[in-house]
């Protein structure tokens, strides 16, 4: 009995490992287990036993490619190796022994004579074939390679057609992140554009404003001094000189008119200013670039801020019909929310071939706040209602949009918790209803803070 023995037994099934362990361990040997070809040619490779015990009918790497394999490796080809295996059909055992093997024991093993029959097979045993029956079963077994080989090919091939997807997949995915990242970029240089305009417009605008309440002041002072003039002007020398060319001068300009006008153009001027102080706040209100952190906002004043940015958008093709509940303020990244609504009323505006409208509406039900906004425009196929908000997914033409918008604000409404659903029928419209929760988990807006910081 020679302990320093060591065998190796590869088998998947535990039953036999079990008993082979039990009787080989019973007679001194040392024995190390591999539950797969694979995992045994690691083993063999790292432990180098005296003899290699192989089931020859195993799932994936079987018992015939891992030997033939282990007798090309020059670390391993001088282990012999003996088949353990079950008699299925005429002519396995010389199978085996095509394969390489050095010997066979066939199953179930014969527990009085195992030990020897393995004991005779590390002292050298060697079982052979006639050359004849050995090229026959090797034609026959480099057949079964060559399918095995070609099952592996389509294997691969169909692997290799998954994994391409999988990283055009994942590049899409990054095109879209840096899609967005750009598109935050634009707008945080929108808000720095809109802080710097604000700044350089609000000093004019301050002064412009303020002279043109001076000026009315002073027209109202000059409206006095006429006045007076007109009381007194029955009492003049109508015969004078200087009386005759002041009459004639007042009848040239017409002061009546100039009075009603000046009026006029200060009242229409101030107008404009109050307009242009309008449309900067409206744009420092959708940008909020001085503030990035979660606040409770009206939705109504967003809405309205919005509209008047894309106001030039929508002024030649759609009426905008405001139809606005009574709703809650809304916890919520307000400069976010804005970008919903402007990437949603300029894709209703561009979907209006002729002047049509465009109704917002909004609500609320149980926690949840919606706004709705409907427009009377192309509309959408319904093969391509479940794409809308796919990244890259436009029906536009080539140059003119990049299938972003929708993908961002469904990315945004995720993120604040809420949900978007939409509805159209082609040639009559198309219909966003946008929910969001009235109050935010503490916890999340952490998160979503942090994305939304990052621009993702």
């Amino acid at each position: 009995m020679n302990t320093s023995k060591k065998i190796l037994y590869i088998e998947d099934d535990p039953a036999n490992k079990t008993l082979v362990k039990k009787l080989l361990s019973s007679n001194g040997f040392q024995v190390i287990e591999a539950d797969d070809g694979l995992s045994g040619i690691q083993i063999a490779q790292s432990e180098r036993p005296d003899l290699i015990l192989m089931d020859m009918s195993m799932p994936g790497l079987d018992g015939y490619e891992t030997t033939t394999r282990m007798k090309g490796m020059d670390e391993l080809k001088d282990i012999p190796i003996v088949a353990v295996t079950a008699h299925a059909m005429k002519g396995d055992r010389e199978r085996t022994l095509a394969a390489g093997c050095n010997g066979y024991i066939s199953k179930p093993i014969d527990i009085g004579t195992f030990a020897e029959q393995v004991r005779g097979y590390i002292d050298g045993k060697q079982e052979h074939i006639n050359s004849t029956e050995e090229a026959s079963y090797l034609k026959e077994y480099s057949q079964k390679l060559v399918e095995r080989l070609e099952e592996k090919v389509i294997e691969l091939s169909a692997y290799n057609e998954v994994l391409e997807e999988k990283v055009n997949e994942k590049v899409r995915e990054l095109q879209q992140a840096h899609e967005q990242l750009i598109q935050s970029d634009k707008m945080a240089s929108i808000g720095q554009l809109a802080a710097g305009v604000a700044h350089e417009i609000n000093n004019p605008i301050g002064y412009v404003s303020s002279n043109l309440t001076t000026l009315a002041q002073y027209m109202a002072d000059l409206a006095g001094v006429l006045d007076a003039y007109q009381e007194v002007e029955p009492q003049l020398d109508l015969k004078a000189a200087s009386s005759k060319k002041l009459l004639a001068l007042k009848e040239k300009v017409d002061m009546d008119y100039l009075r009603k006008d000046i009026t006029s153009l200060i009242g229409e001027s101030q107008e404009g200013i109050k307009r242009v102080k309008k449309i900067v706040q409206d744009l420092k209100d959708f940008s909020h670039v001085d503030n990035d952190e979660w606040q409770h906002v009206d939705l109504h004043e967003g809405l309205d801020s919005t509209l008047n940015i894309v106001h030039n958008e929508i002024k030649y093709k759609a009426d905008v019909i405001k139809e606005y509940g009574s709703i809650p303020v809304v916890e919520c990244l307000s400069y976010q929310i804005n970008q919903v609504f402007m990437n949603i009323l300029v894709n209703a505006a561009q979907a209006i071939d002729e002047r049509g409208e465009i109704r917002i509406r909004t609500g609320t039900e149980d926690d949840m706040v919606w706004v709705e906004i409907r427009d009377t425009g192309r509309g959408i196929e319904s093969e391509h209602i479940k794409k809308v908000f796919d990244p890259f997914f436009t029906t536009k033409p080539v140059g003119k949009g990049t299938g972003l918008g929708l993908s961002m604000t469904y990315s945004i409404v995720n993120k604040h918790g809420g949900k978007i659903d939409v509805e159209s029928q082609p040639k009559k419209g198309t219909t966003f209803r946008i929910w969001l929760p009235k109050y935010q988990d503490k916890r999340e807006n952490m998160t979503n803070n942090s994305l939304a910081l990052s621009g993702l």
